[in-house]
């Protein structure tokens, strides 16, 4: 009998393996719903030799795109789910009572792996600049932390998931004194959950649906001093018609819709040039009912708040590019700037520089002693202005920087406490400072001077 039961687990794991194979000589294949980039197809022959990397991209190629690979995916990950209720896809964590969460959230729930407290020093500097900046040009900047699904729903985590730490990155920024003027969607969407129960966010995507939406676009109208759309009086249509972000991750195959609210809006407002989605990285509404304008510094969240602002303003000007372009202020005229970003990517501020050009100003500064630090610059011609990018060699001293200010010819110019590298996605926050200038700052020449320790101290590059 054992060897009948270890006969036919064995041929059907090798009918198993076989699948794909014979699904491909077939021509059998499956839908795929994920929006991940897939391998392509890989040459045999590149810049006229032969490509000695083709087996392994081959390999990436057969592995990404194989027959019926989503549909072997989803049933894998709907058995997973449904009988150990945990998650195949490392990117997505199943929830209770249906909710799917984002893995990169996982973090701030669990309130692990924080911004120190000198990173959230140097976070609300690098607001000052900007905001600076904007009063330089009579333009009210607003900053509008969208909480992630977990911040809203913890009820609806796996049960095995504990908080760890005390405070989240979102919780200790909401308690400090910003230099912008902020925008608290936090305490509302959690106030509004008492009513509205699981409707505010999407159970199986990790973004806000319309009505979450339509309060952010209430609270924000509200600080902006503007008058805004009787949202919530207005008739709205149920369609459950949403495909989720996070089940397409889990279920590549399987089409899973839930429903959405739509407000019957007035439709006043049209775009200047036809869009693909909402998603596009720049989007212009114009609406002659209406007045003032509005450009927002945004990403994903948006999304769904685009319809509603664009019926309150006559013009507004939706940029999903990262790092900030301040360059947009001068293209085009506007009342005020809102920057819009997910609770999840808060650290991105800390490693990309805005491309914002900063002018020098007559300052005095009183340094309290000399520290010798040796510093890796560079300098570049970059996005029509020089781009000034420097790292502290010795990272553990430069942890406490939290201001940079230099002195070229006289002029004092504020620099961000920033080090951009390769990747501002990786979460990993490297120490030094950088500045957009419309002329080239001689390296030699340059005067470097940092805030720590509650004090302000030259730097000896050396």
């Amino acid at each position: 009998m054992k060897k009948y039961l270890k006969l036919t687990f064995s041929i059907l794991i090798i009918g198993t393996s076989l699948i794909p194979l014979l699904a491909t000589a077939l021509g059998l294949n499956s839908i795929n719903l994920d929006r991940s980039s897939l391998s392509s197809m890989p040459a045999l022959i590149k810049d006229n030799r032969i490509n000695t990397s083709f087996t392994s991209e081959f390999d990436d190629f057969f592995t990404d795109q194989f027959s019926l690979r989503t549909f072997l995916i989803s049933a894998y990950n709907e058995i997973y789910a449904n009988i150990f209720k945990q998650s195949g896809n490392d990117k997505v964590i199943v929830g209770q009572q249906g909710f799917l969460f984002f893995e990169e959230t996982l973090d701030d729930y669990l309130k692990v792996n924080q911004l120190s407290h000198n990173d959230l020093m140097r976070f609300n500097e690098i607001l000052r600049i900007q905001s600076k900046f904007l009063q330089s040009k009579n333009i009210s900047g607003y900053l509008m932390i969208v909480p992630n699904k977990a911040t809203i729903y913890p009820e609806h985590m796996p049960s095995s998931f504990k908080a760890i730490g005390e405070r989240s990155n979102l919780d200790r920024i909401s308690e400090m004194d910003l230099n912008i003027n902020t925008i608290d969607l936090t305490s509302l969407l959690i106030k509004q959950k008492s009513v509205y129960k699981d409707d505010l966010y999407h159970r199986q995507d990790s973004h806000w649906n319309n009505i979450g939406a339509a309060f952010g676009y209430l609270e924000m109208m509200k600080s902006l001093n503007k008058e805004s759309l009787s949202l919530l009086d207005l008739a709205m249509e149920k369609k459950v018609d949403w495909q989720g972000d996070l089940a397409r991750m889990l279920y590549p195959s399987k089409i899973t819709l839930e429903h959405q609210v739509y407000f019957q809006l007035p439709n006043q407002f049209t775009f200047t040039k036809a869009i693909r989605t909402f998603e596009d990285i720049q989007i212009e509404s114009i609406n002659s009912a209406k007045e003032g304008r509005l450009i927002m510094f945004r990403d994903s969240f948006a999304n769904a708040l685009i319809p509603y602002i664009s019926e309150s303003f006559a013009q507004v000007n939706y940029d999903r590019t990262f790092p900030y372009d301040f360059r947009r202020i001068k293209e085009l005229q506007s009342d005020a700037l809102v920057m819009e970003i997910a609770e999840r990517n808060i650290n991105w501020y800390l490693q990309a520089t805005p491309i914002l050009e900063v002018e020098g100003e007559e300052q005095t500064i009183v340094a309290s002693s000399l520290v010798s630090l040796k510093i890796t610059v560079e300098q570049q011609k970059k996005s029509g202005l020089f781009y000034l990018n420097a790292r502290f060699d010795d990272q553990k001293s430069a942890e406490k920087i939290i201001a940079v200010k230099l002195i070229h010819e006289g002029a004092t110019y504020d620099a961000f406490p920033i080090y951009q590298d390769d990747d501002f996605e990786d979460d990993i926050i490297e120490y030094g400072f950088s500045i957009y200038t419309l002329n080239e700052l001689d390296l030699n020449s340059l005067e470097i001077y940092v805030f720590m320790d509650n004090a302000w101290v030259k730097i000896i590059n050396k």
